[in-house]
């Protein structure tokens, strides 16, 4: 992958009228390679498919905010994507740091994974994390194409639109199934050939899954922040707010990102991920009950959540603004 000039690309941001004390400057971050490599890989997918899909001029930046969030818009010259500084910087710290996790566990075979792995299964959940929320972004840019707009990832206590949780639907199944072809790309092209098992390709899989649970559920209890939020309400909705519930959100990734899986021959299942996924969960939340809360929730929630999950389905498969509907020019199988 070409390393970007980020000087250069700060230019091209000015003359578009972004203004500059909008734009994280991470040149001199002490983890600067750590900002380049993913500076990089977005830069090369946003070009790569904003001409794929027709969303031109777009660009993406990190910002310069407090706020630990992703946004997504089109303002009068160009569409674009923004991570903020604190959100990378706490989901690395939580996610990303070699030996922080899978060092302290028991798990045999994920301890013999980690010795023959390219960096680490910490960074590797990482990856599949801020894969997962750059291509749920670019879905935004696909939605609202020709419009001026601008979308928080995270949710808030905004106006309830059908639409609105009908396209974040859409983008999350968008965001799910990159981190599914990208673990099973991972797996092919990583792990050497003597490591490359069935069970160590389920570990894997199930892994990329855990990545996009752990940090939905890090978002909803507040985890995330260096401070716990004031008056957090994690109560459960359907028609409500500007997102649809985690719960709700963490049904239907779950069940594209094994879909597609299946589809490209992955020989996975429903409930054997969603175990898996329980016990690593378990076992990153141990200390703080979180997960406990999250599951009983989900469970106490379960007939609301299967219905609205069905109502977001047809929602999605009628308006055609969604990504969905133009799903093949990514080029890999998703039925």
């Amino acid at each position: 992958m070409k390393k970007v000039d980020f000087t250069k690309y700060k230019e091209e941001l000015l003359s578009i009228g972004i203004p500059q004390d909008e734009i994280y400057d991470f040149l001199e971050n002490p983890i600067q390679s750590f900002y380049q490599r993913y500076f990089d890989w977005c830069v090369d997918n946003i070009n790569d498919y904003s001409k794929t899909f027709g969303v031109e001029p777009a660009y993406f930046y990190f910002w310069d905010t407090h706020l630990i969030n992703a946004k997504a818009g089109k303002g009068e010259y160009a569409y674009r994507i923004r991570f903020s500084k604190p959100y990378m910087e706490a989901l690395y710290k939580k996610l990303g740091k070699k030996g922080d996790f899978f060092d302290k566990t028991d798990w045999v075979a994920f301890h013999n994974l980690q010795n023959n792995t390219p960096h680490s299964l910490e960074f590797l959940m990482f990856q599949a994390s801020t894969i997962f929320t750059f291509y749920h972004e670019f879905a935004h840019l696909v939605q609202y194409k020709g419009k001026s707009f601008s979308i928080n990832e995270y949710p808030s206590n905004d106006e309830f639109s059908f639409e609105k949780h009908v396209f974040e639907y859409d983008a999350d199944l968008n965001g799910s199934q990159f981190v599914s072809v990208y673990i099973q790309q991972f797996f092919q092209e990583q792990i050497p050939k003597e490591h490359q098992t069935k069970n160590n390709y389920k570990r894997l899989m199930y892994l990329g899954i855990s990545s996009i649970v752990i940090t939905q559920i890090l978002f909803l209890y507040g985890e995330i922040y260096p401070f716990q939020p004031d008056n957090l309400d994690i109560g459960f909705y359907t028609k409500k707010h500007s997102h649809p519930h985690t719960y709700v959100r963490a049904k239907y990734i779950i069940e594209h990102y094994v879909k597609v899986a299946k589809a490209n021959g992955v020989e996975i299942d429903f409930a054997d991920t969603t175990r898996n996924i329980t016990i690593i969960c378990n076992e990153f939340f141990k200390d703080s009950g979180v997960f406990k809360g999250f599951i009983k929730g989900m469970q106490d929630n379960f007939d609301k959540i299967n219905s609205y999950t069905f109502d977001l389905h047809f929602g999605q498969k009628n308006n055609q603004s969604c990504i969905k509907h133009k799903i093949n020019l990514f080029g890999f199988t998703t039925k």
